[in-house]
């Protein structure tokens, strides 16, 4: 059983910070209505752009419930992990290792969050279980129940890398940028390689221009250098040359293909380039061709999602 961290689990000084979060702020560029518009918003108002508008009364079945009817998912890893899970049923480490097996191929994320949610009743202090059931929450667009594991696995395991990563993307998603920051520095000082450095140093970039904090942004990029091995993350790794000055978004879009994965990587944080310099429209584009794509677990996807319905530009 993992131990649970013994730190406190927020100093003062972060409970003022976060408390601070919850007063209006100016946002920028947030609405449909104008290019150059602003509107003060709270935070919680800011993360409910993406839902429905309900009149007053009563909620109805439809509005509320939610059944997601679980596929029974049959493939060689998956078998093999039911029938060690038969032999081992409090085996905690066998749901996660079967969470992972359903998802990462089949993309069966639901079947995988009810397998953590099972995990979780045998170990409720398992770190891993939380760090992937926050993940796959937020594949499936379930972003504070998502942010919530991972912050919960942040406290468990404050040294998981992926973890802050993906609290950073959760924060991120939901708008909530002052705590995406956060998270992604932390990740950042637990970064060890430079592919890594590479994927976090653009979310970071990116959190920084929404905050208005150009130079800080332009600072997270001074170890970018053209020789740099991006290992698999070439996509994010052109990004950071552009925001340098070494190619542009058009050479980057010329030629791109839609159907592949690193367009949705590339596509989006494009889109935010452009968001970030004013020019909508030309956003508004760039993330809707990625939603034509089929990687729509992707969150490069997810994330293209969520701003065109806060603009109320998402497409029919």
């Amino acid at each position: 059983m993992t131990k649970i961290c013994s730190t406190p689990l927020r100093s003062a000084s972060e409970t003022e910070w976060l408390q601070e979060r919850r007063n209006p702020r100016q946002i920028t560029g947030s609405t449909g209505d104008s290019e150059k518009g602003s509107i003060q918003l709270s935070l919680d108002q800011y993360i409910n752009l993406s839902k429905k508008t309900f009149v007053d009364g009563m909620a109805t079945y439809d509005d509320q419930v939610r059944l997601y009817p679980l596929a029974d998912v049959q493939s060689e890893s998956v078998d093999d992990l039911n029938a060690q899970i038969a032999n081992n049923p409090d085996d905690a480490d066998l749901y996660l290792k079967k969470g992972i097996a359903l998802s990462r191929a089949s993309l069966h994320h639901q079947e995988a969050i009810d397998v953590f949610s099972k995990g979780l009743l045998l170990d409720p202090f398992h770190a891993m279980l939380y760090r992937w059931r926050g993940h796959k929450h937020l594949n499936v667009r379930e972003f504070n129940a998502g942010r919530s594991d991972l912050e919960i696995s942040s406290r468990l395991d404050p040294g998981n890398w992926d973890t802050w990563y993906h609290l950073g993307l959760g924060n991120y998603l939901c708008g909530d940028f002052e705590r995406a920051l956060y998270a992604y520095r932390h990740c950042w000082d637990l970064t060890d390689t430079d592919d890594k450095r590479v994927a976090i140093a653009d979310w970071l970039y990116m959190t920084l221009m929404r905050l208005g904090r150009n130079d800080e942004a332009l600072s997270a990029l001074d170890f970018v250098t053209p020789d740099i091995d991006p290992g698999p993350n070439e996509a994010y790794f052109a990004r950071l040359l552009m925001y340098k000055g070494i190619g542009s978004a058009d050479d980057l879009l010329e030629g791109a293909d839609i159907a592949d994965v690193n367009y949705v990587t590339l596509g989006y944080g494009l889109g935010n380039y452009f968001y970030c310099a004013g020019d909508i429209e030309r956003a508004v584009q760039i993330w809707s061709s990625v939603l034509k794509g089929s990687y729509w677990s992707a969150f490069g996807c997810i994330a293209s999602e969520v701003e065109l319905r806060r603009l109320g530009r998402l497409p029919e």
